[in-house]
């Protein structure tokens, strides 16, 4: 994940699409995700018409990278367990 994204929180806070910024939780409301399970992290854009948004989901204690177009349709999804990938400091550095 942290090869083709960067480290965690190393991309941006917003994203650029067809001109309007959007705050990550904007995007994950149009998939009606904008929950309290899931916390953002950043976002980018990997060429044109192709994005991406990381966050952590909670309830099934993963990371999660969506990749999606202009038109916000979800083109792959790729998760990380929390647990093999950061061990028990992920309790202490995600609970905060």
């Amino acid at each position: 994940m942290e090869k083709k994204y960067g480290e965690v929180e190393s991309g941006s806070a917003t994203i650029v699409v067809r001109g309007v910024t959007f705050r990550l939780r904007e995007i994950l409301a149009r998939w009606m995700m904008d929950v309290p399970e899931i916390m953002t992290l950043d976002g980018g854009t990997l060429g044109e018409d192709h994005h991406w948004i990381r966050f952590i989901d909670k309830d099934d204690r993963c990371y999660v990278v969506f990749e999606f177009n202009e038109e916000f349709d979800i083109l792959s999804e790729m998760r990380a367990d929390s647990l093999a990938w950061e061990g028990e400091d992920f309790f202490a550095s995600r609970w905060r």
